[in-house]
């Protein structure tokens, strides 16, 4: 049979526990003295948490138990809970209990509670303390009067420590202290330093040593000796937090991270612990709980950039560029030009697309560390792909100090070209020079050959780059495109099959061996190279293109259409395939199908330009200018560079006649962009606005050739119009408006040919723009009112026309009804009338047409109804004012008539003409 093992503390648990039952059931409720007894024999059993209730039970039988108190106050001391122990024993003592007894334990109590000013004036020459006991209790009050800096009451203390009669370390460390009074720290390290090897666990000794250490810059030592504290004072907190910060800031990071795991279980929302943490897990290379545990320093205060740069580095080494940008921003301000945060903030910025953010930032770097060319070039990459040239050269100039690698140079150059910088192709010779193993500085240096007809060196290019590797279909393409260029067909001819040789599934061997088969007029052998080519890949873009063409000139587009209608079928993803054949039917001019079929292209980062660009073209093909300008505005939105994107917004806001934004973004564009033809738009919106000044200072940078352009010259036959030189203005009015007969150029030449005299030649002009243009209103309603004084029943005809295609025309069906009107046309000249006036029921015209009406049909008080109606708005007419009056004389309201006429002062000698008429007529 097992013994059992019997526990002495739960044994005495137990009869305790029948103790109290027997009292409480034999004798009614305990005394406080019971309540004590039973107290110490839970302290004695080790259940401090039921001595606690049972002393707290004795106090609250009999407040005034100074014995409870005390004794209560001594367990919290063992405990370490000094607030509350500083409480009882305050009690105690008031209730008379042995001061003798308080004073040592309520002495570490104010201590550990930093309670210097109650410590300091504590009665240290109680009679019943022992040599030892008041050795410790001046130490401390000696400590509280140095912190209070009371250094006077200090030496008094010192003095009568001295006479203490006790080797108690307490006296030595007092003594110690002595030392630091007069600032000779060195002799009271020396000092403690003796007293430790004495009592080598006194944690009062080891902190003072600490201390000591480190205010003598003994870091190592001050280390120690906070360690060997703690072992012996595991509960200290804020001792474990101050070693944890010198750990930190000496760089003990192995050592310090036990701790601050300690502390943070304690306090997980602690700013400087997560700091702390934070800072250790990046040195780990564990950059996400890195950068979780800074943010949470962030966010509770610790908020200053040495946080916020490591939170932006460990963001960055996770690619989270969001995060990088959002912490390195907000110290870019404060950090040298050498700093690298600026070089991972620039790198973020371009990551996600904010181009000009990134050359802000990438103006304060310096450009001296290796990596700096090709992050400048990133940037001026980023630019030009956006189209902002300005900024873009800005950065490629501080590249060309640095860029010194092949590689460097490769980038540089193909930049610089992109800028028809002639620098770039002597940094792409020398890259070439440097590594002719780089077949991208090879290809990009020979297409630059190419472009500028430097035939031979691209050839020299094509045979070093073939010496080094032979089998790259690269050189033989070089060779290809330079032969075409040169004419030389059959040297082109063998190039296409040397390269189909080495790769027999090269799209851009087959697309040259299509313009090679195009430029000799066999389209038959063009369409078998376009073929190949599809065969290798159905949705390449060019490929899809140039079938159309062929086929087109094989004059059977309708089965490239056919083709590409399969391929977008079976492939649904791509949308390559869609807007290509959206492009085919734009050129076509099934503007419906287009628009259906661009619809449903799916919109990200990988769509291509050319998207944006035919989806604009057909929705303005389809007039549906509302759906056109929320799709530019959307493509300026992802691209605010992009200058068809700028052009097609800039036609909406012409056909819009909002000149001022068109001039606006016109000119937020040029910024950044110089662009001569985007200029002279610019001039065209300013013209419009009359800015006589500022559209001639965009001209005067024009040249004489450019001056010719027949747009340009309808920008300056306006000016001319604005200063009354018609005769000056007509020629070129007339070059604008026989090179783009529209709308804007017809107004403009028939003003000139209005204000020159020739009235006929405005009519003929617009009549036959609307011979071409049968529909379209602003040239009917310019025709009709020419007519008016020409042939009335003509104008009558033609405004007719005009309200069926615009029902909602008020001016047309305004003006038709006062013609029919004179013809004596009453019904009809009253139907339209009230049709225009429901229209605009506000417009004082409108409504005096209607009433004459009226009048004419013996409608007389309908048609005061309709003058009274519109008297209650302003009436700027006086001719619409005096045909009311004269109404109002007309059916016998002469009283209100002439207040009416008191009311109103007439200027024109017209209208008071008419007035005097008035009143001589009916004896005003």
């Amino acid at each position: 049979m097992n013994k059992k093992s019997f526990n002495r503390n739960a044994i005495l648990g137990a009869l305790l526990l029948g103790m109290t039952s027997l009292s409480l059931t034999g004798c009614g409720q305990k005394t406080s003295e019971e309540h004590v007894l039973a107290a110490r024999q839970f302290v004695e059993a080790n259940d401090n948490k039921s001595a606690i209730i049972e002393y707290k039970s004795a106090i609250q039988k009999d407040p005034r138990d100074a014995t409870a108190r005390f004794e209560l106050g001594k367990l919290y001391i063992d405990q370490g809970n000094y607030a509350a122990a500083e409480k009882e024993l305050n009690r105690a003592l008031d209730l008379g209990y042995n001061v003798s007894q308080v004073v040592p334990l309520i002495s570490l109590a104010y201590k550990e509670t930093n309670s210097e000013v109650a410590l300091s004036e504590i009665d240290h020459n109680v009679d019943g303390l022992t040599s030892v006991e008041r050795a410790e209790v001046t130490y401390y009050k000696l400590e509280a009067l140095l912190r209070l800096e009371k250094k006077g009451e200090a030496r008094i203390l010192l003095d009568e420590i001295a006479q203490i009669d006790s080797s108690s370390v307490y006296k030595g460390l007092s003594l110690a202290l002595g030392y630091v009074l007069e600032e000779d720290i060195e002799t009271a390290l020396a000092e403690v330093n003796k007293l430790h090897e004495q009592a080598p666990l006194n944690k009062e000794v080891l902190i003072q040593q600490a201390r000591l250490n480190m205010f003598m810059r003994n870091v190592d030592e001050a280390i120690e000796a906070y360690q060997a504290y703690l072992e012996v004072e595991p509960d200290d907190i804020e001792t474990k937090f101050l070693l944890s910060s010198i750990l930190m800031d000496t760089k003990r990071f192995d050592e310090a991270e036990p701790i601050v795991d300690e502390l943070l279980k304690l306090s997980a929302d602690n700013g400087l612990l997560n700091r702390y943490k934070g800072v250790i897990k990046a040195r780990d290379g564990k950059f996400a709980e890195s950068l979780k545990y800074l943010e949470t320093a962030i966010q509770s205060g610790q908020n200053d950039p040495l946080v916020r740069l490591l939170a932006g580095f460990s963001a960055y080494q996770l690619h989270n560029y969001e995060v990088t940008t959002r912490h390195l921003s907000m110290i870019a301000t404060d950090l040298p030009p050498s700093h690298p945060g600026l070089r991972m903030l620039a790198d973020s910025l371009l990551h996600l697309g904010k181009n000009e953010e990134a050359t802000d930032v990438l103006a304060k770097v310096d450009g001296e560390v290796e990596n700096d060319a090709l992050l400048f070039s990133k940037a001026g990459y980023q630019l030009l792909k956006e189209g902002n040239v300005v900024d873009a050269r800005a950065m490629i100039d501080k590249s060309v100090p640095i860029a010194t690698t092949s590689e460097d140079l490769t980038r540089l150059g193909v930049l610089q070209l992109s800028i028809n910088d002639a620098e770039g192709l002597v940094n792409l010779e020398a890259a070439v020079e440097r590594s002719p193993e780089l077949s991208i500085g090879q290809q990009t240096l020979a297409n630059a050959y190419t472009a500028t007809g430097q035939y031979d060196k691209a050839l020299e290019v094509a045979d070093n780059w073939q010496q080094n590797e032979p089998d790259n279909v690269g050189p033989w393409l070089v060779r290809g495109q330079v032969y075409i260029a040169q004419k030389d067909y059959d040297a082109a001819a063998k190039a296409i099959s040397a390269a189909e040789a080495l790769d027999s599934k090269n799209i851009p061997a087959k697309l040259q061996r299509v313009s090679l088969a195009m430029i000799n007029q066999q389209p038959e052998q063009a369409l078998a190279a376009v073929n190949d080519a599809l065969k290798i890949d159905a949705t390449d873009q060019t490929a899809l293109a140039l079938l159309y063409i062929v086929q087109s000139q094989l004059g059977n587009p309708g089965a490239a259409i056919d083709y590409m209608k399969g391929v977008v079928s079976r492939n649904p993803n791509n949308n390559v395939p869609k807007i290509v054949l959206s492009r085919v039917y734009l050129g076509e001019r099934k503007i419906d199908e287009g628009v259906a079929l661009i619809e449903q292209v799916a919109v990200n980062d990988s769509t291509p330009d050319i998207f944006w660009d035919t989806k604009g073209r057909l929705l303005l093909a389809a007039i549906k200018v509302d759906e056109a300008k929320a799709h530019y505005q959307s493509w300026l939105d992802k691209q605010p560079n992009s200058k068809p994107a700028v052009m097609g917004m800039a036609m909406i806001l012409d056909l819009e006649g909002k000149f001022d934004t068109g001039a606006t973004l016109l000119g937020e564009f040029l910024e950044k962009r110089p662009d001569r033809q985007v200029s002279i738009v610019r001039a065209y919106f300013l013209s419009m606005l009359r800015q006589i000044p500022e559209t001639e200072a965009i001209l005067n940078t024009l040249s004489k050739e450019q001056r010719e352009i027949p747009y340009v010259k309808g920008i300056t036959a306006r000016l001319q119009l604005y200063r009354n030189q018609p005769e000056q203005a007509l020629p070129n009015a007339e070059a604008a408006y026989q090179a783009i007969p529209n709308i804007r150029n017809l107004l403009l030449v028939m003003a000139a040919y209005e204000m020159t005299g020739k009235a006929d030649a405005a009519l003929a002009v617009v009549t036959d723009f609307l011979e071409k243009n049968p529909t379209n209103t602003q040239a009917l309603l310019l025709q009709a009112e020419r007519l008016i004084s020409r042939d009335r029943a003509a104008a009558i005809d033609v405004y007719r026309d005009l309200v069926k295609l615009q029902p909602d025309n008020a001016i047309a069906l305004n003006n038709l009804a006062f013609l029919e009107q004179e013809e004596g046309l009453l019904d009809a000249a009253e139907e339209h009338a009230r049709s225009a006036f429901e229209i605009v029921s506000n417009s004082p015209e409108v409504a005096d047409t209607l009433a004459q009406i009226l009048i004419d049909k013996d409608d007389l008080e309908e048609a005061k109804a309709i003058y009274e109606q519109a008297m209650t708005g302003p009436v700027n007419s006086d001719e619409v004012f005096l045909n009311y009056v004269e109404l109002l004389l007309k059916m016998d309201f002469k009283p209100l008539a002439e207040r009416r006429l008191a009311s109103r002062t007439f200027e024109s000698a017209e209208s008071k003409a008419r007035v005097a008429e008035l009143k001589q007529q009916y004896s005003l």
